[in-house]
């Protein structure tokens, strides 16, 4: 295994960052600075990252989780707000796949593994992401099949994806949005560009998991057939 991809796969860091840590003669097998990102990693290699001694033993693991509304997925907040990752009780470090907003709630993939994580994200994979959004504010019918065709958004990003109107209820208007790309706000800044703004937001599925079953802020470890699959 490469050293990069060893690193990450062990829970020192992301692949990018890991690669960071080589180039600046952070690691070191049997005694000696590697930073040659091709060295392919022995079982009898004894490896350092910073001083601290990396194992690469423990079980690849990938969670389900049923995001609660104000919570952040980075691992680390200046400001100490609520993280998503404090929800599993585990010593692993922790990588989201994909983010929600803060205000966002609904499913998000969680792993053990960084190079699990970007691999995941990777714009190749195209994970289909269905969203059940509200709005105060309607829109014409005959605007909706603009997404199917695609449309630019604000700062000139281009989208495509489905929407459909599934309900009109004490003022409010349920939308169920379909995407399979990640930008950042990606679906208050589709409803935006229909001249309407979301007022709540959940993500109802994620690459064919849904959170139905999962009750707000509770989670479920995938199995290997599952996590496969995801590929």
């Amino acid at each position: 295994m490469r050293i990069n991809k060893y690193l990450s796969h062990a829970g020192v860091a992301s692949r990018r960052k890991c690669d960071e840590f080589i180039e600046s003669g952070k690691v070191r097998v049997n005694g000696k600075t590697v930073t040659d990102f091709s060295y392919q990693v022995q079982p009898t290699d004894i490896v350092l990252c910073d001083r601290h001694l990396v194992e690469n033993t423990k079980e690849r693991r990938v969670y389900l989780l049923n995001k609660p509304k104000g919570y952040i997925c980075t691992n680390t907040d200046t400001h100490d707000r609520k993280k998503v990752i404090d929800l599993l009780p585990t010593q692993d470090r922790l990588f989201t796949i994909g983010r929600l907003d803060r205000d966002t709630t609904g499913a998000i993939l969680i792993t053990n593994d960084g190079d699990l994580a970007n691999q995941l994200m990777h714009p190749r994979f195209k994970k289909e992401k269905i969203y059940l959004a509200e709005t105060k504010e309607d829109i014409d019918d005959k605007e909706l099949p603009k997404l199917t065709q695609g449309i630019k958004l604000d700062r000139g990003e281009f989208v495509k994806g489905q929407i459909r109107r599934l309900d009109r209820c004490k003022g409010r208007i349920l939308w169920e949005v379909i995407l399979n790309e990640g930008k950042n706000r990606e679906v208050k800044r589709i409803f935006e560009s229909f001249g309407t703004h979301v007022v709540s937001l959940h993500r109802y599925s994620f690459a064919g998991l849904n959170v139905s079953n999962l009750k707000v802020g509770k989670y479920k470890q995938l199995s290997p057939k599952i996590i496969q699959s995801l590929f």
